[in-house]
């Protein structure tokens, strides 16, 4: 009983350890940094050869946006972008992106034609960070839409997404520290009941 409990505490220590980290994104290419993208300037997708970075545009009037050296996706009043990806391991994942403007994202599933969710996004002047929480299968092939709609009050014609991530909910270490002391107190407890049948 001991050597298990021992054993375990080891095990958790070491997960504990890597909990801090962040877990790997699952998108390709979500924070649209593109070296030739001119500083205050603007570029199709289709001449970044966007479709090879894995996302995909529905019509040429949207574009990546350079503000201040940092690169966003500006999606413009009824364009739709996309990006397709897969999990390897099932599990809770957690979207998040930055987001100003007016519009929408839709996370479907391409594997059985399910829509997960569609949730409309307004910020009107503020960047602002966007997250979710999913379950994710591994084997289905998930697509990932932003696209822009003109919403009142703000009527903005158009949705800047920049910093998109899928990844996988890591605990908090915290959450390691409470079960490595139950289990502390469980092997006291099974201590002082081994030495009270000893005496």
């Amino acid at each position: 009983m001991r050597k298990s409990i021992i054993s375990a505490a080891v095990a958790l220590l070491a997960i504990g350890a890597t909990a801090g980290a962040q877990a790997q994104n699952v998108i390709a290419n979500g924070d649209f940094e593109l070296a030739n993208v001119a500083t205050g300037g603007f570029e199709s997708f289709a001449n970044l050869g966007w479709n090879n970075l894995q996302w995909g545009s529905y019509s040429g009037t949207s574009s990546i946006v350079d503000v201040a050296g940092d690169q966003a996706a500006r999606v413009n009043g009824g364009d739709v972008i996309w990006s397709a990806f897969q999990v390897t391991t099932a599990g809770d994942y957690e979207l998040s992106f930055d987001a100003v403007g007016d519009g929408y994202y839709s996370l479907y599933n391409a594997s059985t034609n399910v829509e997960l969710d569609r949730v409309f996004v307004q910020q009107a002047t503020e960047t602002t960070l966007q997250s979710a929480a999913y379950s994710l299968n591994t084997g289905d092939v998930y697509r990932l839409y932003f696209g822009s709609i003109v919403l009142p009050p703000t009527f903005s014609n158009s949705l800047t997404v920049d910093n998109v991530t899928v990844a996988a909910v890591v605990p908090e270490p915290e959450t390691y520290a409470m079960m490595l002391a139950g289990l502390g107190a469980l092997g006291l407890m099974n201590r002082r009941r081994m030495n009270g049948k000893r005496a």
